[in-house]
């Protein structure tokens, strides 16, 4: 039965994908999908039932699917080459034909590594990325069906692109799954190298000028972390002649060589994970269809970044090369925390929110004590629910009102009750106890105690999350804004719904169960010294949601009570919206949230930022070479 889950793991998305591009009629593409998620469900869950294990499934093990792994190390590059001299594109073209070069050295200039008998481990780490991607990516899967077909009347397509965009958008599940299962370092490389392609085609769907700019971004700057992790593994099979990720992260293994291999991972996983520097390409992702974004977002892309790390992770306990990545990890969440806070743009919120919370579970990569991995896990799984749900939310209100600025999605819960609802559910999930991420954090900063500017950073960025996501649910939770553009004939999609409230069910129901979650992820006797603290957790979590009940029904009435016009002090005047102030001019009278500007502004604090985690990363490697 093993091989059959992990074949329907990772071959079926991308059958399934294949025959989307085929068979172009609607229902049938329906069909698939929801076949996709209920074969990908089942299979993850099934393999659930199975884990932990080490096995070696015939596709994975074979030599074809290493002869395959050997020709993508050369046929993406060459792909990305030709998109960056299609496009002009100089930055495209230099890290092509790097990992073109990287590629060659590899195959001509060094000895092949040992034979890796096992093909694939599943342990917790795995285990938990491929139930985010076989769960979550699937809910996101089956909302998009209703999402592109509003999507692409919005456009005014003569000729849908549905068929090319579900096929990729399958197809990234199984090259997703596969990543998570592999232990040999050139497979995981190519099903890396697949996820790469698969955001650069998905963000550069809607092929608008904007798209294929963001597309573009997102190509070089994962190319640049491609060129990394070959590098990184290319001076593992040098240094010690293994491909095998098992073998790779036994601490004995490194006693008294560099880490400068693993550091060269690191920083493709930061590329990956969109930390700072390199948040614009998934900021600039958000031009793509609501799907998309939240599937690199919550449960494909992003991930793999802080699953690296996470695996790498017990190497890095008590190095330098830990330490400093705990420092660039706390970083990017202090940072983008407080660019969250300075946006408008309910998308953007979201985008820096992922980046800060990525960061977070970086951070305790970094650290690499068992209560640091098992709080970056449980982190990584309630972050993947969470966020996707918010994304979804968020897509759904946008093709409600046509925007997706915070401002004028004020009193959504007039128009789109259970949207608006699921949606300040998940923000609040987001910070408040007793749910999963406040669990996470709290494990994370006792973790981080003998970091303490990291443990600072950590708890500054934690409460400035906590401003954020106030004001987002009490911006969707008021009365109705003057400038509103809300239709209250408008509806949610059946379609939609279920996922929202399929994934709104996962991030409560994993919220509550996080300090257990965390406990099975530690060995037993910190597992049992810590779960004693957590006693008191069902309690907290009772009250918190009946204060969240009486909370919700308290908004719900405000929300539908006419908005007074408030006093202004001034003299009425003849245009609506407006009065009469002093010396006689006409000022218009407007409402909106503090964004603080001065302080959370993007410009100034994206480049104080940028300059701070450049330097961090650059001692992260140079740190490995000392």
């Amino acid at each position: 039965m093993i091989d059959a889950y992990i074949g329907l793991l990772v071959l079926w998305p991308v059958a399934a994908g294949l025959a989307c591009l085929v068979l172009r009629a609607p229902a049938l593409r329906s069909m698939l999908v929801m076949a996709t998620a209920a074969v990908l469900a089942a299979a993850a869950v099934g393999l659930a039932t199975q884990a932990p294990l080490t096995a070696s499934p015939a596709f994975l093990a074979s030599a074809t699917a290493l002869h395959v792994a050997q020709a993508a190390s050369f046929l993406f590059p060459v792909y990305f080459l030709l998109m960056g001299l299609k496009e002009k594109h100089p930055l495209v073209i230099v890290f092509a034909l790097l990992q073109l070069g990287l590629a060659a050295f590899g195959e001509f200039g060094l000895a092949a590594p040992a034979e890796v008998k096992t093909a694939v481990v599943c342990d917790g780490l795995s285990l938990a990325l491929v139930l985010v991607v076989s769960l979550v990516g699937s809910l996101i899967s089956i909302f998009a069906l209703p999402y592109m077909k509003h999507h692409e009347e919005h456009l005014h397509l003569k000729t849908s692109r549905q068929p090319q965009f579900f096929m990729i958008l399958l197809a990234f599940l199984g090259f997703m799954n596969g990543l998570a299962l592999s232990n040999n370092l050139h497979v995981f490389s190519a099903f890396y190298e697949a996820t790469t392609l698969c955001s650069f085609l998905l963000i550069g769907h809607d092929q608008t000028a904007d798209a294929k700019k963001s597309g573009l971004r997102a190509l070089w700057m994962n190319s640049m972390g491609g060129v990394f992790l070959h590098a990184g593994i290319l001076l593992i099979q040098k240094q010690h002649g293994i491909a095998d990720i098992q073998a790779l992260v036994s601490p004995a293994l490194w006693t008294g060589t560099t880490l400068l291999p693993l550091a060269l991972i690191a920083m493709a996983a930061c590329v990956k994970a969109a930390q700072l520097p390199f948040q614009a390409w998934l900021l600039g992702a958000m031009v793509a269809p609501t799907p998309v974004s939240a599937l690199l977002h919550s449960s494909t892309m992003v991930k793999v970044g802080v699953f690296v790390c996470l695996r790498l992770a017990p190497v890095f306990e008590g190095t330098s090369t830990g330490r400093v990545l705990t420092l660039a990890g706390a970083f990017t969440f202090l940072a983008a925390s407080a660019l969250a806070l300075g946006q408008s743009n309910a998308k953007k919120i979201l985008a820096y929110s992922t980046a800060a919370n990525l960061g977070l579970i970086i951070a305790c990569a970094g650290i690499g004590t068992p209560v640091a991995i098992a709080a970056g896990v449980v982190l990584m799984v309630i972050h993947a629910c969470t966020k996707g749900l918010l994304f979804l939310c968020v897509g759904d209100m946008e093709q409600t009102i046509g925007s997706r600025d915070l401002e004028d999605l004020r009193g959504m819960i007039a128009t789109s009750p259970v949207t608006a609802l699921a949606a300040s559910a998940g923000s609040m999930a987001m910070v408040l106890p007793p749910l999963g991420m406040l669990v996470g954090k709290w494990a994370a900063l006792e973790a981080a105690a003998a970091s303490p500017v990291s443990m600072v950073m950590m708890a500054v960025g934690s409460a400035l999350g906590v401003v954020c996501w106030v004001r987002f649910t009490g911006t969707l939770m008021s009365g109705v804004s003057m400038g509103s553009k809300a239709d209250p004939a408008a509806h949610t999609s059946s379609l939609s719904t279920g996922p929202i409230l399929t994934m709104l069910a996962g991030a409560v129901g994993l919220g509550m169960a996080a300090p257990w979650l965390n406990a099975m992820l530690l060995p037993a006797g910190v597992g049992n010294a810590l779960g004693g603290g957590w006693g008191l957790m069902p309690p907290l979590f009772i009250t918190a949601m009946l204060a969240w009940i009486v909370g919700i029904k308290v908004l719900g009435r405000q929300s539908q009570a006419k908005l007074a016009t408030p006093y202004i002090g001034g003299l009425p005047s003849k245009e609506a919206g407006s009065f009469v102030g002093a010396l006689g001019r006409n000022w218009t009278l407007s409402e909106g949230n503090e964004y603080a500007t001065e302080f959370f502004g993007e410009p100034k604090l994206t480049k104080l930022a940028g300059v701070v985690a450049v330097a961090l990363l650059l001692a992260l490697v140079g740190g490995a070479l000392i």
